[in-house]
């Protein structure tokens, strides 16, 4: 699109800057000719040298032929001219930074159809940092009336590991509160249905009105009373190596899970591969399988696998596949030995029972076999 910026300062230059970077045929209009010049040698932007409210020099700008007309004069009289002069000279959508909310109604009269009333969107932005300060960033909306926030999921968090529609589904979340977006740690962004599972470190993108604000953010980062009565807790519990782990310590490895979901036939790990993390599965079932695709074990929910790679640094002995859509907790390398260093007496009885084991699974057949709660590789 074709778009002419009134004032080349602070905000008309960085939008500018990201106007052209998106490929917009971009020109400034600024007074200051340093101005003018900084802002073409900078970011190769076309620049007019002139007064934005002087008609000859938006002429040379090529206003009749715009798509959009923004004023970032430095006062409010100034753009409303601006605002004024472009709707007597072209079809231009016009949008202006308010300054004063009093302008509000001559700005409207004026035929501005989009208006960004900067002190507004300031007080509404550290208002929401100051009562929230677990929302990472906020656009207030609809005059303030709503709020667009992000949040990132804590792994002590109740909801991390549930998914869209349960969260939804519980009468202590607000009905007028939308899950619009969900970021990963990389920085992509999925568009979540009531399927998407809510995952430690992920942020999530969500509107509420604001008076539904603080119910949302209560409800999304409350953690449990007792960490040991999450069910990945109650699993862990039932774990032969992890016996020597006290309540405190296995609620710690719990929390440092990472919840997964993987379709039918999706792969875990190959054999071969380093060992950084053992799996909890949490519904649905996963095939270990030797070379050549034998089926070596079959895991159910409320099974463990890949703690015997995770533990001694050997590569996977089998590859993982998922044999209908399932969920898991990852347990990491770092988080769990972290812990398990931390405490030497626990570490060596651990070693002990690790030892115990691995010695009855060199005396069994590798056949194929259900695994009732306890793990293998």
């Amino acid at each position: 699109m074709k778009i002419i910026i009134a004032g080349g300062g602070r905000v008309g230059g960085t939008l500018a800057a990201r106007l052209v970077a998106e490929q917009h045929q971009v020109t400034v209009v600024e007074r200051d000719a340093n101005t003018c010049h900084r802002l073409f040698e900078d970011i190769g932007v076309v620049t007019v040298c002139g007064d934005a409210n002087d008609p000859s020099v938006l002429e040379s700008a090529g206003i009749s032929g715009a798509d959009i007309a923004a004023g970032v004069l430095a006062r409010d009289a100034e753009n409303l001219a601006f605002s004024t002069l472009v709707r007597s000279m072209s079809s231009a959508r016009v949008m202006v930074r308010m300054l004063d909310s009093r302008y509000r109604q001559a700005y409207k009269l004026a035929g501005v159809s989009e208006l960004v009333a900067e002190a507004e969107v300031v007080v509404a932005k550290m208002t929401t940092a100051i009562d929230f300060p677990q929302v990472a960033g906020s656009l207030p909306l609809a005059a303030g009336t709503a709020i667009l926030f992000e949040l990132e999921v804590s792994p002590k968090a109740l909801v991390a590991g549930r998914t869209v529609a349960q969260v939804r589904g519980q009468p202590e979340f607000p009905r007028e509160c939308v899950f619009i977006g969900l970021v990963d740690p990389e920085g992509r962004i999925t568009l979540p249905d009531g399927n998407t599972v809510l995952r430690a470190g992920h942020t999530i993108i969500l509107v509420a009105r604001r008076a539904e604000l603080a119910r949302a953010v209560e409800y999304l980062t409350a953690e449990a009373q007792r960490q040991t009565d999450t069910p990945l807790a109650e699993m862990l519990r039932k774990v032969d190596f992890l016996a020597p782990l006290n309540d405190e310590q296995l609620a710690s490895v719990a929390r440092g899970a990472d919840y997964l979901r993987k379709e039918a036939g999706e792969t875990l790990f190959k054999k071969g591969d380093a060992g950084e993390s053992f799996y909890v599965v949490v519904s649905g079932e996963v095939n270990l399988l030797a070379e050549g695709g034998r089926l070596v074990e079959v895991v159910k929910a409320g099974g463990f696998f890949g703690e015997i790679a995770l533990l001694t640094g050997e590569p996977r002995a089998t590859s993982a596949k998922a044999a209908t859509a399932c969920e898991l907790a990852a347990v990491g390398r770092e988080d769990f030995q972290g812990m398990v260093m931390a405490n030497p007496t626990v570490a060596l009885e651990m070693s002990r029972i690790l030892g115990q084991r691995l010695a009855r699974m060199a005396q069994q057949e590798r056949a194929p076999q259900k695994r009732k709660g306890l793990f293998g590789r």
